[in-house]
């Protein structure tokens, strides 16, 4: 007990002398082109309605809705095809069930003028490593956007699969390439 408390005493004390290591607000990657693997939080689209502010390496909040996590990925496009656009937040942290951190999906629709979960997602089909979305080919046939996941296997093989909004939450759609080395995933990744 005495022991937790120290280290709850300690982390406040760190989190209150830390000075912020970026006070400006980032926006998402353009949807239209591959998101930057380099810097996946570069602003790109200043038409969004989204604003991700960094307060430090493991609290961020967009627009008024803290994430007390570190993001690796930050895009908006429509994916569930209503037609606004939607915030999509890549988060580490573990889950109830994912007991591991591990890299997440967030996504957010604006609510009255704010953002609000529609979909904090645990896992996908494999390991994710990075996500990226792309609008609809032909918006004539729908207005959903598809979200292109890079994926580990358990025996450390690559994956790039997409998925679609479906109800409630992202469902499988097809594998672009399986069984694969990095390198190769991650040309596809980005085709």
């Amino acid at each position: 007990m005495i022991r937790w408390y120290l280290q709850l005493v300690l982390l406040l004390l760190l989190l209150l002398f830390q000075q912020p290591s970026s006070s400006s607000p980032l926006t998402p990657s353009n949807p239209s082109t591959p998101s930057n693997p380099s810097n996946p939080l570069t602003p790109s689209t200043p038409s969004t309605p989204y604003r991700l502010h960094r307060t430090h390496d493991s609290l961020y909040h967009l627009n008024d809705f803290r994430l007390p996590y570190p993001v690796y990925r930050f895009c908006t496009g429509d994916v569930d095809g209503d037609g606004t656009t939607d915030a999509l937040v890549g988060v580490i942290k573990n889950t109830r069930f994912h007991r591991e951190k591990g890299r997440r999906i967030f996504i957010f629709k604006q609510v009255d003028g704010k953002p609000r979960p529609l979909w904090m997602g645990s896992k996908l089909g494999g390991i994710l490593q990075d996500f990226r979305y792309l609008p609809p080919a032909d918006s004539t046939l729908t207005r959903k956007g598809t979200i292109r996941s890079l994926e580990t296997t358990t025996d450390h093989r690559y994956v790039v699969a997409e998925y679609q909004w479906e109800g409630f939450g992202l469902a499988f759609q097809r594998f672009l390439i399986k069984n694969t080395d990095k390198e190769t995933a991650l040309k596809k990744f980005n085709e």
